[in-house]
């Protein structure tokens, strides 16, 4: 099966973000993908936290990412953690290690290709998809050539 599309609609409608999480999630509604990085340092930190963990410090700016990166690793998850995801089966969850940020991974699905074609390195980009009106999730899917 074509992981292209995730149902995962029901399960994502519990996401709240926190004061560290807010940035992200309202870049996501605007199609941005963002990282969090310290304004004194330079460190990025994903996810988000109160303290840098190289300089301790407390200040914070986001940087939109080009939106691009290369699978560090990944799982094929064959057997379904909610409901939901029944009908995705089999559906491959990444982390991604992201371009613009060095040392930043997030985890994500990979989606627009068969499982079985997923490869560590491989290059991909994200799509946003809306899963409700409040809440769009990053999602990659593998690179266009050129």
């Amino acid at each position: 099966m074509d992981s292209s599309a995730l149902a995962f609609g029901d399960e994502l409608k519990h996401v709240h973000p926190d004061v560290w999480t807010k940035t992200f999630w309202d870049s996501a509604q605007e199609n941005r993908l963002v990282a969090c990085r310290c304004a004194d340092c330079g460190t990025f930190r994903m996810p988000p936290t109160a303290l840098c963990w190289k300089c301790r410090s407390r200040e914070i700016e986001w940087v939109t990412l080009p939106g691009t990166g290369a699978i560090y690793t990944f799982t094929i998850s064959r057997h379904p953690m909610a409901p939901a995801a029944r009908d995705a089966i089999p559906y491959v969850i990444a982390v991604v290690s992201l371009d613009g940020a060095p040392g930043t991974r997030l985890i994500s699905n990979i989606v627009g290709t068969a499982a079985e074609d997923v490869r560590i390195d491989m290059k991909v980009e994200v799509i946003f998809d809306r899963v409700s009106p409040e809440l769009t999730v990053p999602r990659f899917r593998p690179a266009k050539e050129g």
